[in-house]
């Protein structure tokens, strides 16, 4: 439910310069981090470079996919809560052409990440079924494709958004939802097959048809609890007053407890479907996951990335917990970097196994320097580039038909 209120607020716009030293630092000890990792492991460990290259890189991917799905959401239903945060999720998804340019160094080290490329499809059974589709070729087209589609419609609803600002032309508005309808389904095609190419491929004996519909509820999990960080520290410099309330932490606060469970309940799913039918190309995976102390880190993540966040936001009065929203936020951030390390790191150790004349067996999970330099030097890029993007136009669409309605938003 909305009111109307008397006249729309007065269109502000984010100052770096209120952030200080924060853009610089960002910018400058993410490069720094990827020029050390790109030295240290493209010298002396390609593999583990890759590999921790490639979780870093997914962590961000996922933040910025996620964010379009919600943009795409917005226009295909309509919604008028979503009014004055849009322009934040808009924001993150800008980050697709930065994401294409880091992904670069993982073209030059793709047999070091997916073991396939180096074997002969007539001397692997399970590659040569596959062969017509997991090959170098037409791995790069998928991939092209990929980068395309997310740039072009990241680009094309921000363009638009921004072109109202200008305009306050109410066509754009129905342009932008007649575009949702066709873009969004492109976005479950291309998510779920980038979580195949990307994630899945690092082994080409396994494969779980529900594995693109997990890495899309961590997509949509995440960038929420980014967009719930994002609006506080916000507020919290002097931005969005009388535009964001209680009400909005609300419905965010409810959409992070959903895809909560989503998520958990996607990968339990996936898990007992893979137990009960127990054919050994597809528990081969949580058999990797639960060997040694691999086990501890995959209950860890059961109860981070579920139970505690479940228990924290479960009531109505949580939901509109300013603080209690935010910890759950940072910590479901934080419970998305582990996922993508327990999907990434037991590959390395499978390969390297293989490689010796193994098995693919894993021994237990160990955080190398590479997997922090990578991470954090991801992150401090696109967070300067977000910063710098955010100031260039209104934070929120200030001439959007719909925004009183969400202004005026009562649950």
């Amino acid at each position: 439910m909305s009111e109307h209120a008397a006249s729309p607020p007065a269109p502000e716009r984010f100052r770096r310069a209120s952030a200080g030293a924060l853009p610089v630092a960002f910018m400058g000890g993410g490069i720094l981090c990827l020029a050390i990792a790109l030295a240290w492991g493209l010298a002396a460990e390609r593999q583990q470079f890759a590999h921790s290259w490639l979780c870093g890189f997914m962590y961000c991917f996922t933040i910025c996919a996620g964010s379009l799905f919600w943009v795409l959401l917005h226009h295909a239903v309509d919604a008028n809560w979503s009014v004055v945060v849009r322009r934040l999720f808009e924001t993150v998804a800008s980050l697709f052409p930065y994401l294409a340019l880091l992904f670069v160094p993982l073209l030059f080290c793709l047999p070091d990440l997916y073991r396939w490329l180096t074997l002969d499809p007539h001397a692997d059974h399970a590659l040569a079924h596959k062969s017509p589709y997991l090959n170098k070729g037409f791995l790069l087209v998928r991939l092209g494709f990929y980068f395309l589609y997310f740039t072009f419609a990241a680009t094309l609803f921000r363009t638009k958004s921004v072109m109202q600002d200008q305009t306050g032309d109410p066509r754009l508005s129905l342009s932008m939802r007649r575009w949702s309808n066709g873009l969004i389904l492109l976005f479950a095609i291309s998510i779920t097959f980038a979580g195949f190419d990307l994630l899945m491929a690092l082994d080409h004996t396994w494969y779980s048809t529900m594995w693109g519909v997990y890495i899309f509820a961590g997509s949509a999990l995440s960038s929420m609890a980014l967009a719930i960080l994002l609006t506080f520290l916000l507020r919290g410099s002097g931005y969005f007053k009388g535009v964001l309330t209680v009400e909005h932490n609300h419905i965010m606060g409810k959409l992070l407890f959903a895809f909560t469970v989503f998520w958990a309940y996607i990968g339990f799913s996936q898990y007992m479907l893979i137990y009960y039918s127990n054919i050994p190309e597809e528990t081969l995976f949580f058999l990797r996951r639960n060997t040694g102390s691999w086990l501890y880190l995959s209950l860890f993540l059961v109860v981070g990335h579920f139970i505690l966040p479940f228990l924290l936001i479960l009531t109505q009065p949580a939901k509109r917990d300013g603080r209690r929203l935010l910890f759950a936020a940072c910590w479901l951030l934080f419970m998305h970097a582990v996922d993508m390390f327990w999907i990434v790191a037991p590959s390395l150790q499978a390969y390297r196994d293989l490689a010796a004349g193994g098995h693919g067996d894993t021994t237990g999970f160990a955080i190398h320097p590479l997997d922090v330099l990578c991470l954090l030097g991801f992150v401090g890029i696109l967070a300067a580039l977000f910063l710098r993007n955010l100031e260039k136009f209104d934070l929120f669409p200030s001439r959007d038909p719909r925004l009183m309605e969400s202004i005026t938003l009562k649950n």
